[in-house]
């Protein structure tokens, strides 16, 4: 997703889960309304996603929830989840961590060149009983559908924003 999204290969990718091991920083400089601008991208292991030992994946845990807290330069978090998978106690955990610490977040379902339209739509009508706040937006970094919607929301992160909690 961060390829597509920047137009170049800066991000390695792997057909196995789990092969991102740390917090990977992006740092992307853009140009808006005659501005130069900068946005970093974040990029976590998918702890649960990865077979890896439970301890290897308590430790990933840790380092992202240090990672976020308190982290004042975190402006939204994009939650990338693949259409394809049911929601389960992880997702569950997560999103309880995302309310319990007010933290700003969009769910964006990927690979959704590899299920109809159809099926992306209901996913999304699922999860909606999931994450009541928040957006959720569809992509594909294969046919670039939803690229421009979601490069547009996470630029309008990092302007501020009137939030009413």
């Amino acid at each position: 997703m961060i390829n597509s999204l920047t137009m170049r290969k800066i991000a390695k990718t792997s057909s196995t889960p789990g092969a991102t091991r740390l917090i990977n920083l992006y740092h992307i400089d853009y140009e808006q309304e005659g501005t130069r601008q900068q946005v970093t991208f974040s990029d976590f292991p998918g702890f649960g996603y990865a077979k890896v030992s439970k301890t290897m994946q308590q430790g990933w845990q840790k380092m992202i929830e240090g990672y976020i807290e308190g982290n004042q330069a975190i402006k939204r978090i994009i939650w990338v989840y693949d259409v394809r998978r049911e929601p389960d106690r992880l997702d569950e955990m997560l999103l309880e961590w995302f309310f319990d610490r007010r933290l700003s977040f969009t769910m964006v379902l990927t690979k959704t060149d590899k299920e109809s339209r159809g099926f992306a739509a209901n996913k999304k009508r699922l999860l909606r009983q999931y994450v009541k706040e928040g957006e959720i937006l569809t992509f594909s970094a294969k046919t670039g559908e939803g690229r421009n919607e979601l490069l547009a929301h996470i630029i309008d992160a990092g302007k501020p924003v009137l939030r009413i909690k």
